[in-house]
């Protein structure tokens, strides 16, 4: 039994060792190193080896090593060109609209006015829902033969008759769009107001005694002030955009009219039972993340130095 002599020796011993920075340091890296080298680092690995190998987990008794084979499959498989030429719709839609809508927002909402705290907080709901939420409330929402769009709509007199819109190819992948639109726009929202509200107001009222326009104030000033921001805001979209999956399987499923990279490499992978040409497909996409993952970093540490 510890007695309490020793017991504030033992804690005396550990405060002197965690008064040096290097000592505070290792004893907050250690830990945090090791989950993610055993959780993180070594799936990697091994996802990596599987990536030159046959591995269908349906066909044990046949795997083995075939080189490049998997990158080649994938790089020359037309239903994977056809994926990419989905996100790359879903990447320019999202971007256009997420920068475009937020953008909007946030100069209203840095406007003075009454009600303003309450219509903040309202805004940022849609972020707040969980994305497999938000697909599922959206495929009844837009739901062909009980939907309330469709009610509404039909309310309006704007349609004659209930409208499928899920079930044709260039409908349901702009739904999906307009869906993470709808989640993603708060967060861009965010931070663009946050910039907004450190600009003086001073520079404003100097430019409008000059005789600068509403349009003048906004080239001159905000555009300059949100150019920093707004880069990275179309960086972080793009990456959310390429990386959508919830929203999208839980609007339409697995149907091939929704089918991006991220969605053909769940099918493969598990659904397939492919490991080795999912692998291969998560390394090929992985690389263009990584891409923008640069991008987003330049561009943050230049935020940072400004």
């Amino acid at each position: 039994m510890q007695t309490p002599a020793r017991g504030r020796r033992s804690a005396g011993r550990l405060s002197r060792f965690l008064d040096n920075e290097r000592n505070l340091a290792y004893t907050i890296l250690v830990p945090t190193l090791a989950l993610v080298t055993v959780f993180g680092h070594f799936p990697a690995l091994s996802s990596f080896r599987l990536a030159f190998m046959r591995y269908n987990i349906k066909q044990i008794s046949r795997r083995g090593f075939v080189g490049l084979d998997n990158f080649a499959f994938v790089l020359t498989d037309p239903d994977f060109h056809a994926a990419m030429g989905r996100v790359a719709y879903f990447l320019a839609a999202a971007i256009i609209l997420v920068i475009g809508i937020g953008l909007v927002f946030a100069l209203v909402l840095n406007q003075d006015f009454k009600g303003r705290g309450f219509l903040r907080a309202l805004v940022i709901v849609p972020w707040a829902i969980p994305p497999i939420v938000s697909g599922h409330m959206w495929r009844w929402i837009l739901n062909g033969e009980f939907g309330a769009l469709n009610g509404l709509l039909l309310q309006f007199g704007l349609i004659d008759e209930y409208q499928f819109w899920l079930a044709e190819p260039f409908t349901a992948l702009t739904a999906s769009v307009l869906v993470f639109v709808w989640r993603f726009v708060p967060f861009i929202t965010v931070l663009f107001l946050g910039v907004l509200q450190t600009i003086p107001r001073e520079l404003y009222e100097s430019a409008a005694v000059d005789g600068a326009g509403i349009l003048g104030r906004f080239r001159h000033i905000t555009v300059p002030a949100l150019s920093t921001i707004g880069a990275i805001a179309l960086v972080l979209t793009a990456i959310s955009a390429f990386n959508v999956f919830d929203e999208i399987y839980a609007l339409t499923g697995a149907q091939e009219i929704t089918r991006t990279p991220m969605i053909y490499n769940y099918e493969t992978t598990f659904i397939q039972g492919r490991f080795g040409r999912g692998a291969a497909m998560a390394y090929l996409t992985g690389l263009i993340l990584f891409v923008f993952s640069i991008a987003y970093m330049r561009l943050s540490l230049r935020e940072q130095e400004v």
